[in-house]
């Protein structure tokens, strides 16, 4: 057995014969309270990586730069440099893995992934750590239970009724089966047996209780999925009735069961597009974090996944609104969703920003019950309200489309206090249901009615200063104290300066692009923003929004509610380095964008 820890980075890319390597020539050494490991100066001969215990990193005049916990390694660039800048002292006895200075650079010469740990530019760096999620433990699907899949809510008729009726209500539902009640019987007919009907030519006047099935084969809902299939396979059918404590409760067909397998998105997207009452939609909402975690288990990138979950939410919104809004109304109006929704930039659900463009001359009795009910709704499936009432049940948030217009004018050239807000959540803002045409048109206003005013766009852009990032002197990660715990805020110190700044750009430029890597791709290709800083600045975001990302599903796996609050001293070497990376970044662009928009002296 390896007394050597190989599944953290950059140990985990090593072959087989370098593990040996690292095996033969690793040492450890114990270190008690107060020894210092490395001083300033010193030559450096070995690697470090720590066991148990605690080791911090300290400057010249006393400032704690770091903290080294279980499976951090320290201090690689000590180690190519040749000398140590910092002082390692030891803060809670130690016990650490000691690896020669020749072993280290024997492999990182024959290991260019190895190698690359240690030599990659910052853009790199996030794209090597993103692909290395991808060999995290896969989350099997083999071990999902009938009820986290697509089971059907049954469609029952009794058993006096008729093939007609059948017929009529399979259309009706939308549903390729029903159950029969044929008195203490309980039978299936589905669309398959129309075929023998027609060979047989039995009357459509025949009793569902003479021509339904009436030896079900079933399936509890806490089985395994895979056992499901199964007996569909062994028995050579296309569904099962699902029982829970023997009583049918659903359906459960084999196109959705291989849908679970093979693309979860795509059964939720088909779930979402079948769902015939508010009381379905909940429960598909809660698929879509059930999802997240899975796709992140296997790697799926935080940008990718949030345009993922940007297109789930959208249609989720989309159903809900036309269960909820007479079919006039829909079709006279355009509800849209704004800020990281719109933006496609949200994963993990989070308040509510929505409105309602309505078509000029159009007005419904039901309309404010229903942009009432819509927002109540979207808290019963999991999305809270948001704290300054952007939702569709404020009229400020409800307008025709000429008082739209006349709004976004007074938030461009008479601003009160939530002028900038709102413009900035409004240039975010998609289209999910109705009339796209009405967004599209109240953004062409606004472009047209956007000057090239110097002070306009200065006073939009110096947003960016609302909040510093936490990175201080010699790269020190500054955290503020909440219950004791020392945590950093990652929207406020890193994503939101560079969403934010991209914004100013973007409405500058008269980008139509709502995302943020889309409008950063379109800003380097213009040449309106510097490629390299265009490509750190995208690769930074990624890192940012993938490590919220984690760390809200730690907080929901533990039942809290996800932050954007992380705690430094949980994470890897590897990601504190890169999370001083992707700061510094952030640092260098809201740099550009003071320039750019000529914040200077502000």
């Amino acid at each position: 057995m390896s007394r050597f820890d190989f599944l953290h980075p950059p140990f985990d890319v090593l072959t087989a014969g370098e593990r040996d390597q690292v095996e033969k020539a690793v040492d450890i050494v114990f270190h008690p309270n107060e020894d210092v490991i490395l001083a300033p100066g010193q030559s450096v001969d070995a690697l470090y990586m720590v066991i148990k215990g605690i080791v911090r990193e300290v400057s010249d005049d006393g400032e704690i730069i770091a903290v080294y916990h279980s499976n951090d390694t320290f201090d690689a660039r000590a180690l190519i440099a040749g000398q140590s800048v910092h002082r390692f002292e030891v803060h809670e006895e130690a016990l650490v893995f000691s690896l020669p200075k020749e072993l280290v650079m024997g492999l990182i010469e024959s290991n260019p992934v190895f190698g690359a740990f240690f030599f990659q530019s910052v853009s790199e760096k996030f794209s090597a750590m993103a692909q290395r999620s991808g060999n995290r433990e896969l989350q099997t699907l083999l071990t999902a239970t009938v009820r986290e899949a697509c089971v059907k809510t049954p469609v029952f008729l009794d058993g006096a009724q008729t093939v007609l009726d059948a017929a009529q209500a399979m259309k009706r539902h939308r549903a390729k089966s029903i159950l029969v009640r044929a008195g203490e019987r309980i039978g299936i007919f589905t669309a398959s047996d129309f075929r023998d009907i027609i060979l047989t030519g039995t009357p459509a006047s025949a009793t569902l209780a003479d021509t339904a099935h009436f030896n079900l084969v079933t399936t509890d809902s806490g089985d395994y999925l895979f056992n499901a299939l199964l007996t569909m396979t062994r028995h050579n059918i296309q569904r099962v009735v699902v029982t829970e404590n023997g009583q049918p409760t659903g359906v459960l067909e084999q196109i959705d069961l291989l849908s679970y397998f093979s693309n979860h998105s795509h059964l939720i997207a088909q779930q979402i597009e079948l769902a015939d009452s508010l009381d379905t939609l909940k429960s598909v909402a809660a698929q879509i974090d059930r999802l997240v975690g899975v796709l992140s288990s296997h790697g799926v990138k935080a940008p990718q996944l949030a345009r993922l979950v940007q297109t789930l939410n959208a249609q989720l919104f989309a159903r809900a609104w036309k269960l909820i809004a007479p079919e006039e109304l829909v079709e006279n109006s355009c509800l849209i969703v704004m800020g990281s929704e719109g933006r496609g930039e949200q994963i993990i659900k989070t308040d509510q920003d929505n409105a309602l463009i309505l078509r000029d001359g159009f007005s419904h009795p039901y309309l404010e019950d229903a942009c009432a009910r819509f927002s109540e709704v979207l808290i019963e499936f999991g999305y809270p309200p948001c704290p300054g009432q952007i939702m569709v049940n404020n009229p400020l948030w409800r307008k025709p489309q000429g008082e739209f217009q006349d709004q976004l004018y007074r938030w461009v050239y008479l601003p009160d206090a939530d002028a900038q807000m709102n413009l900035a959540i409004f240039v975010d803002a998609e289209a999910v249901a109705g009339d796209a045409a009405l967004l599209l048109q109240a953004k062409d206003y606004l472009r047209s009615i956007m000057s090239d005013d110097v002070g306009f766009f200065l006073r939009f852009a110096r947003a960016i200063e609302q909040f510093d990032t936490p990175l201080g002197l010699f790269s020190q990660l500054l955290t503020k104290s909440q219950g004791g715990v020392a945590t950093l805020d990652l929207k406020k110190g890193g994503i939101f300066p560079i969403v934010h700044g991209i914004r100013a750009m973007a409405l500058e430029y008269k980008l139509e692009a709502s995302n943020t890597l889309e409008r950063i791709k379109l800003l380097v290709d213009q040449g309106n923003l510097e490629s390299q800083l265009g490509h750190d600045t995208a690769e930074a975001l990624g890192f940012l929004l993938e490590m919220r990302l984690k760390a809200g599903l730690d907080m929901l796996a533990n039942g809290k509610t996800p932050s954007n609050q992380i705690q430094p001293d949980r994470l890897s070497t590897l990601e504190r380095d890169l999370l001083k990376d992707a700061l510094a970044v952030v640092k260098r662009f809201k740099t550009t964008i003071r320039h750019h928009f000529k914040m200077t002296g502000f």
